[in-house]
């Protein structure tokens, strides 16, 4: 009668990692939500309701990643359709491979190669001129911000469509080649029922991160008439120092995030296709001539969006200014300021995220806890714990924190401690959903194999953890400074002229126009970046550099 107490509490051992994890996670929550509550007895409600602003700058958040989101979508469904019906198209790799950078660069970076494409002096203006004609400076308000989250966003959408029309039996092409369906009728009765119930969940998705989109709106909005909660929380902070409007805005993005969760949630499903075969499949419908035209201008479209920025900002870093930024001192400052960042964030995700995957593993393997009835409740919670940061934007965690903390410390010290802790906490979800299946099919494997040989404690992490997840662990902590190495938000609000990362000095280059130096700064940022990545994946993992594998789980961490 005491086996089942005494397995219970041998394995509750397991769990004081996570129980580590959670309670640091919540502290610093906890720290945010008394420094946005305190605050609430300074607010004048009647003002803020009288005053049409608030509703103004909601209602554009919305407008604006809708439209955003329907463009990103209209424009990757016929991408999408092209690709899956030509699997052996010429250059089809290269391109998937250059669209995909769009998904992986820094925000800020993306942000420049639309400037220097499509700004007053930029490619698209030039290109114009040589016909003396001019579409005048069209990029900075809705138009630039459009055409920024297009950028980003219909590679992302065209690769998860895509993904799924590819997993659809040849059976069907083969049947509709056999009934001699057209284009549009297998559109209307093949494709278009999958994309429907993949579409909600996905352009869920693309539409939340357009919601909270900051360095693209703070960078090409043109003004307060299109201002969006982030960058309206930032400049009440930043440049008014109005901490009740602050907070008012930090808690109606948080309400209205938490409400497009909950919606999105309803909507989600799970579509489950698998090939039958893994060979190549040839789809008929390919041949016709409609369909070659559309496929052409679909194709063309996506090149035209995302490569020429791509390759603009590698065109103007090789300027006569390359030597002079390279040797400029702030550049290797900010340089050194965003590498201690990114690593120490890096490292604070990564155990946090330990223990959390280690108090799952117990609480849903077979051999720990998972047998006993509180336990999948129990992991349901600690898991929704881990990710419960999506729920919470950067400035809102950021406005929270530095509330509670004003009084104690100058902002030159307070600001790297912000900056630090909550690029570790933006990042966690996503290098969560790389480490629990890890841990979960290590324990799988071993816990059962552990037990008979009596392999615990210490020799179980050298001879069987350690092996079998060190790829996972790689990619979590790659990935984690990867993310924080671009990130321009939370520094944006808190960076000084003594405290600059590579985002945040590209950033004030190109607002005072100086594009060729944004170019090299920007350049030498994804090298950075990219380096930090490829060194600490290879570094920890072994060999086997899985960018490919890096960006599946960035996609698919934020979609969960």
């Amino acid at each position: 009668m005491q086996r089942p107490l005494q397995s219970v509490q041998k394995w509750l051992a397991f769990l004081w990692p996570g129980f580590l994890s959670l309670s640091f996670i919540a502290l610093i929550l906890g720290f945010a939500f008394n420094g946005l509550f305190s605050e609430i007895q300074n607010i004048d409600i009647a003002r803020i309701f009288q005053n049409n602003y608030l509703f103004r700058v909601i209602g554009f958040t919305f407008f604006q990643a809708g439209l955003s989101t329907l463009l990103a979508t209209l424009l990757a469904i016929p991408v999408a359709r092209a690709l899956a019906r030509r699997p052996t198209l010429l250059g089809r790799k290269i391109f998937l491979q250059l669209a995909s950078l769009s998904l992986i660069i820094p925000t800020i970076v993306g942000v420049f190669g639309v400037v220097a494409i499509h700004g007053r002096n930029g490619w698209f203006n030039q290109f114009l001129s040589l016909f003396d004609l001019s579409a005048g400076n069209y990029l900075y308000g809705l138009t630039g911000i459009l055409i920024a989250h297009i950028f980003f966003n219909a590679p992302l959408l065209s690769r998860i469509f895509l993904q799924s029309l590819e997993a659809l039996p040849p059976e069907y092409w083969r049947t509709t080649a056999q009934l001699g369906m057209t284009g549009k009728d297998i559109f209307r009765l093949v494709e278009w029922p999958l994309l429907r119930r993949i579409i909600p969940a996905s352009c869920g998705l693309v539409f939340l991160l357009c919601f909270t989109s900051f360095a693209v709106v703070l960078a090409l909005g043109g003004g307060p008439s299109t201002n969006t909660l982030e960058v309206a929380i930032y400049q009440a902070i930043r440049f008014d120092f109005d901490i009740p409007k602050a907070v008012i805005l930090s808690l109606a993005q948080l309400s209205l995030c938490f409400m497009l969760l909950i919606i999105g949630s309803k909507f989600a499903r799970h579509v489950m296709i698998q090939k039958t075969e893994e060979r190549a499949v040839q789809r008929f419908d390919a041949t016709h001539t409609i369909a070659k035209i559309t496929d052409g201008l679909a194709l063309l479209a996506m090149v035209l969006l995302v490569i020429p920025p791509l390759i603009a900002t590698i065109w103007k870093a090789f300027s006569p200014r390359l030597a002079a930024v390279l040797t400029d001192e702030k550049l290797w400052a900010a340089s050194l300021n965003s590498l201690l960042i990114s690593l120490t964030a890096g490292c604070i995700a990564l155990m946090l995220a330990i223990g959390i995957a280690l108090m799952l593993r117990s609480l849903q393997s077979p051999y720990r806890l998972g047998r006993h009835s509180f336990a999948s409740s129990f992991a349901t919670m600690t898991d929704l714990s881990g990710s419960i940061i999506l729920l919470l934007p950067p400035f809102v965690l950021a406005t929270g924190l530095f509330i509670t903390f004003k009084t104690a410390a100058s902002l030159s010290v307070l600001a790297p401690f912000l900056v630090v802790i909550v690029n570790a906490l933006m990042t966690l979800p996503f290098i969560l959903r790389i480490l629990v299946p890890a841990f979960e099919t290590s324990a799988q494997k071993s816990d059962h194999l552990c037990d008979n040989l009596g392999i615990k404690g210490l020799n179980r992490i050298r001879i069987v953890d350690w092996p079998q997840n060190r790829k996972a662990l790689g990619l979590a902590l790659g990935l984690s400074v990867a993310l924080s190495t671009g990130d321009l938000s939370v520094i944006a609000l808190f960076g000084t002229q003594d405290f600059t990362t590579l985002p945040l000095l590209m950033f004030q280059k190109m607002g005072s126009y100086r594009l060729d130096d944004a170019a090299i700064t920007a350049l030498f940022l994804c090298l950075q970046s990219l380096t930090l990545f490829i060194l600490i994946e290879r570094t920890i993992a072994g060999k086997g550099f899985s960018l490919s594998t890096a960006k599946a789980h960035k996609k698919g961490s934020t979609s969960a």
